[in-house]
């Protein structure tokens, strides 16, 4: 049987990141939030909206997940990267971590939504 270590869960309205990343405070919360990777792969999508806020839900409930055990204190969102596979699909890369991480990251209407189970 696997253990779980942690679970977490986040939820965000499209339309508080999009009013940040409309505003003057866009490139310091790009910066401070997200990998390289992450705005190099938002440059791909059709919606930066709706990237970013699944990405953000995802790190707040990777934090979430990782709190629940004290796995692994992670300094900042930026330390979070989540890139894509192939197929689309997220995942999460956190340096010298090595436990298994699995993330969910779902849109609907305004929200976007992301669950995280570490083992």
């Amino acid at each position: 049987m696997i253990k779980s270590l942690g679970l977490g869960t986040d939820i965000i309205r499209i339309s508080r990141i999009e009013k940040i990343l409309k505003s003057d405070k866009r490139q310091r919360f790009l910066n401070k939030i997200f990998s390289k990777e992450e705005i190099s792969l938002s440059k791909k999508k059709r919606c930066e909206f709706e990237f970013f806020a699944g990405r953000f839900a995802a790190k707040e409930a990777i934090r979430k997940a990782m709190s629940s055990k004290n796995a692994l204190k992670i300094k900042g969102f930026k330390s979070i990267n989540i890139p894509s596979q192939n197929n689309g699909k997220p995942f999460v890369d956190i340096k010298n971590f090595k436990k298994n991480i699995i993330i969910s990251i779902s849109h609907d209407g305004n929200y976007a939504t992301a669950v995280c189970v570490v083992f």
